[in-house]
């Protein structure tokens, strides 16, 4: 599930592509490919030792690829479409996850609007190991409609919030973020990002009662470090902890643990 939602990602950063890295502050020289005007597209592919999605473990040692393409079809509304696949290349678990999304971003004076719907398909099975479809490990597809907003606050930080709607179980994840860039050169940049996650009606948890159903899900630190290989090309690594709340405690605590850091590095080529 890691295409997020899909406006905030892809158009305002996907962070990933790949490193949850969140959005760029307007202040900074980024050292990224400026989208031209009309039509603008990205091939993207990356790494990652450790797939955590919304706070939840899915899968180590992961390559994943993705396509997207966007066009300013009135001032200031832009519209984006893209698709995305991981595969987990380690022998223990098999998992394999492919996302299609598309949605809208409107950008104003007090702040950026967007709204996405995303489908994910889990080839293995939501847990991987190709459970049974019937059960809710083997949960094979899901579908979520988002909603989000951004803007910059103040000194360059960019402060994000997010609602999301699975159909699939019925469920809401919630979510509000602050991030800002630095140019450390003329092509070498440092983003910093944080954010914390909140579900609601069991969203994916694996707690009962109360606590399971209505729960900080878990906060999420990123250091990522764009550079500028060429005009259009940007590699991307970045180092990111994943810190478990009451509503992840329960799946994440017999797998990577309560607390997590991972590592990635990504590519990405505009066109």
């Amino acid at each position: 599930m890691k295409l997020k939602p899909l406006l905030i990602t892809t158009i305002g950063a996907f962070a990933i592509a790949g490193a949850n890295a969140g959005d760029y502050a307007p202040e900074a020289k980024a050292p990224i490919y400026e989208e031209p005007a009309g039509w603008y597209g990205e091939v993207s592919a990356g790494y990652d030792n450790r797939y955590i999605f919304r706070g939840l473990w899915f899968a180590d040692d992961t390559v994943w690829g993705g396509l997207s393409i966007s066009n300013e079809i009135a001032p200031g509304l832009t519209w984006s479409t893209n698709v995305w696949y991981i595969d987990a290349m380690s022998n223990a678990l098999n998992y394999s996850e492919a996302n299609v999304g598309t949605g809208l971003e409107y950008e104003t004076a007090v702040g950026t609007f967007s709204a996405g719907f995303l489908y994910y398909q889990f080839q293995d099975g939501f847990a991987g190991n190709s459970a049974p479809s019937n059960t809710p490990a083997g949960q094979r597809d899901a579908t979520e409609f988002n909603i989000g907003y951004s803007r910059e606050l103040f000194m360059g930080i960019t402060g994000s919030v997010m609602a999301a709607y699975d159909l699939r179980i019925d469920a809401q994840y919630y979510e509000a973020g602050l991030s800002k860039s630095w140019a450390l050169t003329d092509t070498i940049g440092m983003d910093l990002s944080g954010a914390l996650g909140y579900g609601a009606n069991n969203y994916y948890s694996r707690l009962g009662g109360d606590l399971g159903r209505n729960a900080f899900t878990h906060g999420l630190v990123t250091l990522a470090f764009p550079v500028a290989l060429k005009e259009n090309v940007t590699l991307t690594p970045h180092l990111s902890g994943n810190f478990s709340g009451p509503g992840r405690d329960g799946s994440n605590a017999g797998t990577i643990g309560d607390n997590a850091f991972f590592y990635g590095v990504s590519v990405a080529v505009g066109f």
